[in-house]
């Protein structure tokens, strides 16, 4: 089973995944890297953060080939409600 590592990107910092995870495929991988990407934005909006900064998970393999990018951001606020997570989108 390959071994994929989720580097998370901000505008100012990348923090690399020494780790990794065994997943099946690239598919299962992004559909990991989506899950981390609304974590890390429920995350961000629990603590009073920067909600329309872009933000990325890179996904590389165990030689460090960069595979995809999931692009993340909180959409705007709407009406009185906070912002909200959009959907991710992936790069190839």
């Amino acid at each position: 089973m390959p071994r994929y590592y989720f580097h998370y990107r901000t505008e100012d910092e990348l923090i690399r995944d020494e780790a990794g995870s065994d997943l099946a495929d690239l598919e299962a991988a992004e559909h990991q890297a989506a899950e981390i990407g609304k974590a890390i934005i429920d995350k961000v909006a629990g603590e009073g953060g920067e909600m329309d900064a872009p933000r990325s998970i890179e996904i590389t393999d165990d030689d460090g080939e960069e595979l995809l990018y999931v692009v993340f951001w909180a959409g705007p606020k709407i009406g009185d409600g906070t912002a909200s997570p959009i959907n991710p989108a992936t790069v190839h």
